[in-house]
């Protein structure tokens, strides 16, 4: 083992790109969800289910899209950081 820190920029960046697509992924639904009648289920108890559950739905998927979000900045900072310190160290080296 060598000790080396490595970093695989196209494989994070990868990531981040999924975790911006995975907010797209969770509205579509909840989308059709909103879009769709409740009564049309019929039954009042259920139409009320149904709401309770969309909106619980709707919550929740805000909650996951805001935590996808942070761990998308995370990304970018440890991404930015890494070129940073790449530069810096190239820099560096290059005044030896």
């Amino acid at each position: 083992m060598s000790g080396d820190i490595v970093m695989n920029d196209e494989f994070l960046a990868q990531v981040e790109d999924d975790l911006g697509q995975m907010k797209d992924r969770l509205y579509e639904p909840l989308d059709a969800i909103k879009a769709a009648d409740p009564s049309a289920v019929g039954e009042p108890e259920l139409v009320e289910k149904v709401s309770h559950f969309r909106d619980r739905w709707d919550h929740s998927i805000d909650e996951m899209c805001e935590a996808t979000s942070n761990a998308q900045e995370q990304l970018r900072k440890i991404r930015d950081g890494f070129a940073q310190i790449d530069a810096d160290l190239a820099a560096a080296l290059k005044d030896d």
